[in-house]
C-alpha cells in the first residue's frame, strides 16, 4: 500500500519517495521494540501502536485544512504529520506492517480506520483521533480488512472532490481517470466513467 499510496501523489506532484518510505521504515522499527513490550495481547498491542504514532510522534486529523489536496499524499502527511482518515490510516497500515502486526484499514460508513485483526472482535482504532480506541458503528460481518484497490479508490475519489471543488478540472480529471485502472464491479465503473464524463464536459 506504501508503493501505491506513493506512486499516485506522484502523479500530482514531486514525492522523495526513497525519504517517506525511510520515515515508515524507522517508525516500523520503534514500533516492533515498543509492542514486543506488551506481551503480545491484541488490545495492548494496537493500544502501543496508538501511543507511540497518535501520542508520541503526533498523527492526527487536519481538521483547519480538511480538504486540502496535501492531506492525501503520503509524503506530505507523513511529513506534517496531520492528514486525512484514510491517509494516516495508511501510515497506521504500513508502519504496523514492518512490525509484523496484523493491523488493516477498514472502511466504515463516513469514515475510516484501522483495526487489529487478531483479536475477535477486531480492536477499532481511529488514526484521526490519535489512535482512540472505538466501538464498531457496523455489524461484526462488516468489519473486514480493506483490500488494497478499495483503498487506492478511496484514496482517488477523496482527490477528485478537493480537486473539483478548487476548480482544478485538470487535476481531478486525472485523478478520475486513474480511478478506471483499478478493479471494479460492472456498475461502478459505469458510474465511474459518467463521472469522468461531467467533469471532462466541465472543462470543455
Amino acid at each position: 500500500m506504501d508503493l501505491l499510496a506513493l506512486a499516485i501523489a506522484r502523479e500530482f506532484r514531486d514525492v522523495d519517495t526513497a525519504g517517506a518510505l525511510s520515515s515508515l521504515d524507522a517508525l516500523g522499527a520503534e514500533l516492533a521494540q515498543v509492542a514486543g513490550e506488551t506481551g503480545g495481547a491484541p488490545e495492548a498491542v494496537a493500544r502501543a501502536c496508538a501511543a507511540l504514532l497518535g501520542a508520541q510522534h503526533g498523527f492526527r486529523g487536519d481538521r483547519e485544512n480538511y480538504d486540502d489536496p496535501d492531506n492525501s499524499m503520503l509524503d506530505v502527511v507523513l511529513n506534517k504529520r496531520t492528514g486525512l482518515p484514510i491517509l494516516l490510516s495508511v501510515v497506521y497500515i504500513e508502519v504496523a506492517r514492518r512490525a509484523g502486526i496484523p493491523i488493516a484499514g477498514v472502511g466504515l460508513p463516513g469514515h475510516f480506520v484501522v483495526a487489529h485483526f487478531g483479536a475477535d472482535p477486531p480492536v477499532l482504532l481511529d488514526p484521526f483521533e490519535r489512535g482512540a480506541v472505538i466501538g464498531a458503528t457496523v455489524g461484526h460481518e462488516a468489519l473486514r480488512p480493506w483490500r488494497t484497490h478499495e483503498i487506492a479508490l478511496r484514496m482517488l475519489n477523496n482527490l477528485v472532490g478537493s480537486y473539483g471543488r478548487r476548480a482544478d478540472l485538470t487535476a481531478a480529471i486525472h485523478a478520475a481517470s486513474m480511478r478506471l485502472a483499478l478493479p471494479a464491479e460492472p456498475s461502478l465503473e459505469t458510474t465511474l466513467r459518467a463521472d469522468l464524463r461531467a467533469l471532462q464536459a466541465r472543462l470543455n
